[in-house]
């Protein structure tokens, strides 16, 4: 028992260390014990932050076995929060991926992926995040093909599959189940003769072929790109919010139409609206506007998925103002509209992470759902950005979110 003692007391969270060949930690790896044993090495291995669980379980089959028990009696189900950086934006084939990991509240960083490299596509001048069921992956749709990374870390990519038939410049692309769905984003200029700018194509993973939906509805006119659009996806719809007018929709790939629209009226003070699954086979819909003279406030709401109504009798959960101060700081000269101009959201049934995509170097909100009865939110945490990336002053930011398992991070020492 003493040593267990002295192996949590040894364990460290808030230091960095760069291991050659390897990715970079904002924490010390954790020092292992081989000669722990039974309920001690597993009450051990629960306290092992969770990039650190492959190699703790290659030191000896006593100790896979505790992680893997440890795993099922308390399994890490909060979704990550994935960042890409771009560190010259006019240099896209230029970028690093960091990843946050709820469990431990530390940051954990790859190598910088170059052009030249082989773990991903030459060509990715749009390679961006898409939203999907299983979660969010990073994924390249160019005039000739489209590739979607295999897992969070973007390790592996997946086989190239043609491109859709509609050129887009800002498409909604969403994972919804077997289907690839890419929704808007049609760029005038190249549109053909029965082409619209709220094209929607569907890939079909299994078969490999790509068909022609039912467009964007005539609702969102004027609001068909990624742009103004908030996008969610369950393993059967893609749900898509218009982020100032709270106008919400859904698709179903294997029908290929959309369902009905609705016009959420939550709150009139809302500026700008956003979308994420949310627990119970619901949705959330985050809205950020002003409160008073001089607060901003930022309230989840759950949604039925099939109805797009919101739920009777649920509490609306409020962000704690210290986190809604910063991510919409307020400086002086500056007005309350300009600093709730927008918000994003990137979830899971699990939590997720809000931001401001005006000024994502403020850094994210993590809040994890919890099943005590009156309250949906049981967990709020500030999510400050990496230090190499917070501390540099050019470049683009892009968030994603996503469980990670164990095979996900099997993947990730691999590589």
């Amino acid at each position: 028992m003493a040593m267990a003692l002295e192996f949590l007391l040894n364990m460290k969270t808030e230091s960095s260390l760069h291991i050659s060949h390897k990715p970079h930690l904002d924490y010390e790896p954790v020092p292992y014990h081989p000669d722990l044993y039974g309920d001690v090495l597993e009450a051990v291995v629960t306290r092992v932050p969770t990039v650190d669980l492959i190699p703790a379980s290659r030191v000896s089959r006593e100790w896979h076995r505790a992680v893997r028990s440890s795993l099922l009696r308390h399994p890490r189900r909060s979704p990550w929060l994935l960042l890409r950086f771009l560190p010259r934006p006019t240099s896209p084939g230029l970028f690093s991926i960091h990843a946050f990991d709820p469990f431990s509240s530390s940051w954990l960083s790859l190598p910088q992926y170059s052009g030249t490299s082989n773990k991903k596509p030459a060509d990715d001048g749009m390679t961006t995040f898409l939203c999907a069921s299983t979660g969010d992956r990073l994924h390249t749709l160019s005039a000739s093909t489209m590739v979607v990374s295999k897992d969070p870390f973007c390790t592996e990519w997946r086989k190239e599959a043609k491109a859709p038939k509609v050129w887009r410049k800002d498409a909604v692309v969403a994972e919804v189940g077997q289907w690839v769905v890419v929704a808007g984003g049609g760029c005038h200029m190249v549109l053909e003769e029965g082409d619209v700018v709220g094209a929607v194509e569907v890939y079909d993973k299994k078969a490999g072929t790509w068909e022609s939906a039912e467009p964007i509805p005539e609702q969102f006119d004027g609001s068909a790109y990624a742009t103004w659009l908030s996008a969610a996806a369950s393993d059967e719809r893609l749900y898509v919010m218009e982020k100032k007018a709270g106008l919400v929709g859904s698709f179903d790939p294997q029908s290929k139409r959309w369902g009905p629209t609705c016009q959420l009226r939550l709150d009139p003070a809302v500026s700008s609206w956003a979308i994420a699954i949310g627990r119970d086979e619901r949705l959330i819909a985050v809205g950020v506007g002003p409160v008073g003279q001089s607060g901003t406030k930022v309230r989840f709401w759950e949604v039925n998925r099939e109805t797009l109504q919101p739920v009777a009798d649920t509490k609306i959960e409020d962000m704690p103002t210290e986190m809604v101060e910063r991510l919409f700081p307020l400086e002086e000269g500056d007005d309350d509209t300009w600093r709730c101009s927008s918000v994003e959201v990137c979830g899971t049934d699990r939590g997720g992470y809000v931001y401001n995509p005006s000024e994502m170097r403020n850094g994210a909100v993590l809040y994890e759902f919890t099943e005590e009865v009156g309250r949906m939110v049981g967990r709020w945490e500030w999510v400050p950005l990496p230090e190499r990336v917070g501390d540099s002053g050019m470049g683009r930011i892009e968030f994603g979110c996503s469980a990670v398992g164990f095979d996900d991070l099997a993947s990730f020492w691999r590589h």
